[in-house]
């Protein structure tokens, strides 16, 4: 029997009528939103995925995957998709119909499950997409930022532009055949998780250095408002890392505000403070060193100009960095 409020897969429904349906099945429950690709989109303490919102990619003829891109503290779109890996709870999945079809109107893939969820440089992810026809290549990386092109038997790229390419979710739904080559539940690796974490976790590390010190602590390089600050960064005093690679100490106190050619001499340990004095002292580690550091005589022996601000705390970690 068919109710007024049933999501049939193969329907194509605009969003109000699909949200109307889903509230008179779910009258306790919150409404849908289409703005994020999760559903909710914004919550990312709370796990829970009502609907997937598909409003990418619906040229590609590859409705079981979703490639993503952009996740952060907010979204958190991996930890909530891993959870639903591992709980195999099912949720709603729509993704956009070709383009002929009518604005704002979504194709109904029905109650769907995630069945694994890949790196995209992984064999897996590679093997899958070509075994399809297309083949997905690394084009650039940019510091933490990998840049990846979709191509298809045409070789024609399929996403506008290279993408920021995290990783690549595999579902499962009434309306697709079983992916061949993937094994269930399969997650991403330490490599992706890493790179992620990192990103989320650094920028609020930033902002807390930057509340403390406001400065570089070396020089007293200020911050503005006006600009952006690539001439002052965080940085880590003690990088050493868990099993999983995430840092062990990623505390305001492990950290230290500097100018960005200081920064990278104090990670090379190139640089180091002193953490009874205060005092600045540089060292050649490569015989490249010795044309570089004459630039930086000036600063040598010097107590850094906000030393007064860094924590007991904070020179404790210092003693490490030798």
């Amino acid at each position: 029997m068919r109710f007024n409020y049933d999501l049939l897969p193969g329907e194509l429904l605009p969003f109000e009528e699909i949200n109307d349906r889903y509230s008179k099945k779910y009258p306790d429950d919150k409404s849908l939103t289409a703005r994020g690709l999760l559903s909710p989109s914004t919550s990312s303490k709370n796990w829970t995925i009502r609907a997937v919102f598909a409003s990418q990619d619906s040229h590609i003829a590859l409705e079981d995957l979703l490639f993503i891109s952009h996740d952060n503290e907010r979204k958190n779109y991996l930890q909530r998709l891993e959870h639903y890996l591992q709980s195999q709870q099912s949720f709603l999945y729509f993704r956009r119909p070709p383009s002929h079809s009518p604005w704002n109107t979504w194709k109904v893939m029905g109650e769907s499950r995630v069945l694994a969820m890949l790196d995209p440089a992984s064999i897996m992810a590679q093997s899958l997409l070509q075994q399809r026809g297309y083949s997905l290549m690394l084009l650039r990386t940019e510091e933490e930022d990998e840049y990846w092109q979709l191509y298809d038997r045409q070789s024609q790229p399929c996403f506008e532009y290279a993408r920021q390419l995290q990783f690549i979710v595999v579902l499962t739904s009434p309306l697709l055949p079983q992916p061949g080559g993937v094994i269930a539940g399969t997650q991403v690796g330490r490599r992706v998780k890493a790179r992620l974490w990192h990103r989320a976790s650094h920028q609020e590390f930033t902002s807390a250095l930057r509340e403390r010190y406001g400065a570089c602590v070396v020089t007293g390089t200020q911050l503005t408002d006006e600009h952006a600050w690539p001439w002052v960064e965080a940085c880590h005093i003690n990088m050493q890392e868990n099993e999983q690679g995430y840092l062990l100490d990623n505390s305001t106190d492990n950290g230290l505000f500097l100018r960005s050619d200081l920064q990278r001499l104090f990670a090379s340990k190139r640089m180091r403070i002193d953490p009874l004095q205060g005092t600045v002292h540089f060292r050649c580690i490569s015989p490249q060193d010795s044309a570089l550091l004459p630039y930086y005589q000036h600063l040598e022996g010097q107590v850094c100009a906000l030393w007064a601000l860094v924590p007991e705390t904070t020179r404790r970690r210092l003693r490490s960095h030798v």
